[in-house]
């Protein structure tokens, strides 16, 4: 497959994945990496392309530690 992910493109992903781990939204940090792996599937991944999959661990991991004694904190 060859890679067609513009440097444009790139850029943009790259600062909507800043701007959303910055809120420390988990949700939107899931559903912002989920978007840009979709896109890196249909494009091509760039070499820091696990930027994005330890940001979706990072956030799914937040997630799973503030379950609490069967209670979402």
């Amino acid at each position: 497959m060859p890679y067609t992910l513009t440097q444009a493109e790139f850029v943009r992903l790259k600062s909507r994945l800043t701007r959303v781990v910055n809120s420390k939204d988990n949700d939107k940090i899931i559903a912002e990496c989920d978007r840009a792996i979709a896109i890196f599937e249909e494009k091509g991944y760039p070499d820091n392309w696990s930027n994005w999959q330890r940001a979706k661990d990072d956030a799914l991991f937040a997630k799973q530690r503030t379950f609490t004694n069967g209670l979402w904190k």
